[in-house]
């Protein structure tokens, strides 16, 4: 059964980007150079190949063939071949059974906690000249780094160190992409709002 497909943005006109819901029977693992990437899954009378992201690997590697699962994510539609890939944000392990005690279903999340949907085109410039640097730009640069680890997506937010931001008597600076927002005498304790600001889609 194919849930709540809805598209949300189009990027560069050449791809559609939508969140899904799928609820089917795992029928495969697939592994690269004994790495977990994606799984194989029966729903609606298809079969999906969907992307497993790092933080979901370790739990998705102990799942059984044949059990049933929930999977939420995004899918990425090229417009011009219309073929379709699929991301994984949730697992959920399906009871067989009826159980009326809800906590035994096994929820591996990607995002237990936090809707991680990425602006397009997110991404922070933060000054890297001495003056920067050394009032806080190096501690702003770890605590942005912790905060998108801990979200899952520290690789999809490019952290970039700039030259001079022409703001050195209001140290440390950066900027906040796409929203072109600047921001000086920043502090860490900042950081989780900027980011859910300037870098998470509602």
């Amino acid at each position: 059964m194919v849930r709540l497909v809805v598209p949300i943005l189009m990027t560069n006109a050449s791809s559609l980007i939508s969140d899904f819901s799928l609820k089917g029977e795992l029928l495969k693992l697939r592994y690269k150079k004994n790495e977990l990437k994606s799984l194989k899954l029966a729903a609606n009378q298809q079969k999906y190949r969907i992307k497993v992201p790092k933080k979901l690997r370790a739990q998705v590697s102990s799942l059984n063939q044949g059990c049933i699962l929930e999977i939420s994510g995004q899918s990425r539609q090229d417009c011009a071949t219309g073929k379709t890939k699929y991301k994984a944000h949730t697992v959920v392990v399906v009871p067989q059974e009826p159980l009326n005690d809800s906590s035994q279903t096994n929820d591996f999340s990607l995002l237990p906690i936090f809707n991680n949907r990425l602006k397009p085109k997110a991404k922070v410039l933060i000054c890297q000249k001495s003056n920067c640097w050394k009032k806080g730009g190096k501690k702003i640069y770890q605590e942005l780094e912790r905060i998108l680890s801990d979200r899952g997506i520290v690789g999809e937010i490019p952290l970039k160190k700039t030259g001079c931001l022409k703001q050195c008597k209001k140290a440390p600076a950066m900027i906040m992409l796409p929203d072109k927002a600047r921001y000086t005498r920043v502090k860490p304790q900042q950081i989780e709002n900027l980011v859910k600001k300037h870098l998470l889609a509602e």
